[in-house]
């Protein structure tokens, strides 16, 4: 086993160098330290939130539409409640759903497509990948909401397991993001079945759920990290769309998609700030976790690093 281990030692070296140093550079950009701090925002505000918030958030008022003042921060809704303190707790859903998306979408998207992988060419490869070339051609803003639909707004019970409508939410939109994952992982196998090192643990004995998952997994997993910030961007994006349709988070439930809701039909009354603030959170949220993903693809990816030289290398030439 000697050629199987140095193999794969040294590519194990090579990542546990990355995880050390990935920190670090990231920390040197100052595009990469604005979104660790947005995520750090953002990661406060869902944690210890909602025990900030100075009213319960589901507390009838006797000011409504009332604008922001000191005692209200981000002004009272039509019912008289406070939106800060709806605002904070509707961020934890927010952001929970999309976490939760991400998780759902990500282990089974990556299970998937290393097991086709696996097999490329043979049957099971084509049913995983027809069915996930299925789930791509409906549009997000319809298949989610018909699988929520499917799945009801209230508490499901499997078993003795019972499953809340926000994680029922977050399944639905993990549904729709399980082929990205799938595809990506899929590639990423595909190449690295190509290296040495997965031919030396073949040629002495090493079994195929051995090499997915001591092998090929921790190799793949740059590439499906780094979706995982783009997919959390759009789980989030897509959770306040299907909430402000009426299909996500229902009331008195609050969501940045509900608390946008709410707004619509009060915005041409003045009541500016129901709207613009769950929209600067949903923004910035995509903002932030974009320019993150980009960050780690430029770190993690190779060929991103190369393409990027590529482009700048091209301007320098046009602009001489």
């Amino acid at each position: 086993m000697t050629v199987t281990t140095t193999a794969t030692t040294e590519k194990f070296s090579v990542h546990r160098a990355d995880e050390v140093s990935l920190l670090r550079r990231l920390a040197a950009r100052k595009i990469s330290m604005v979104s660790l701090i947005g995520v750090g925002v953002y990661l406060a505000i869902a944690l210890v939130g909602p025990f900030l918030a100075p009213f319960d958030p589901a507390a009838l008022g006797d000011d409504p539409l009332a604008a922001p003042s000191g005692t209200h921060w981000m002004g009272t809704d039509s019912a008289g409640r406070d939106v800060f303190s709806r605002f904070l707790y509707g961020s934890r859903v927010s952001i929970l759903v999309g976490f939760l998306a991400v998780v759902f979408a990500l282990v089974l998207g990556s299970l998937l497509g290393m097991l086709a992988g696996m097999k490329s060419g043979k049957l099971r490869d084509s049913a995983i990948m027809r069915l996930m070339d299925v789930i791509l051609a409906f549009p997000l803003l319809v298949l989610v909401p018909v699988i929520t639909g499917i799945l009801g707004q209230r508490d499901l019970a499997v078993g003795p397991l019972v499953i809340g409508p926000v994680v029922l939410i977050a399944m639905a939109i993990g549904v729709v993001l399980v082929p990205v994952f799938a595809r990506i992982a899929r590639a990423s196998v595909l190449a690295e079945m190509r290296e040495d090192y997965v031919t030396a643990v073949r040629s002495f004995g090493g079994r195929s759920r051995d090499i997915l998952l001591r092998n090929l997994l921790p190799n793949i997993a740059a590439p499906l990290v780094v979706q995982a910030a783009f997919g959390l961007a759009m789980a989030v994006s897509v959770e306040a769309a299907v909430s402000f349709l009426g299909l996500g988070v229902q009331p008195p439930g609050a969501s940045w998609g509900t608390l946008l809701a709410d707004a619509r039909q009060y915005v041409t009354l003045g009541a500016w700030w129901l709207v613009v603030f769950p929209s600067i959170a949903v923004a910035v949220f995509v903002l932030v976790f974009n320019l993150l993903g980009d960050q780690l693809r430029d770190e993690l990816d190779p060929r991103a690093k190369t393409t990027t030289r590529k482009r700048k290398t091209s301007r320098e030439g046009a602009s001489k």
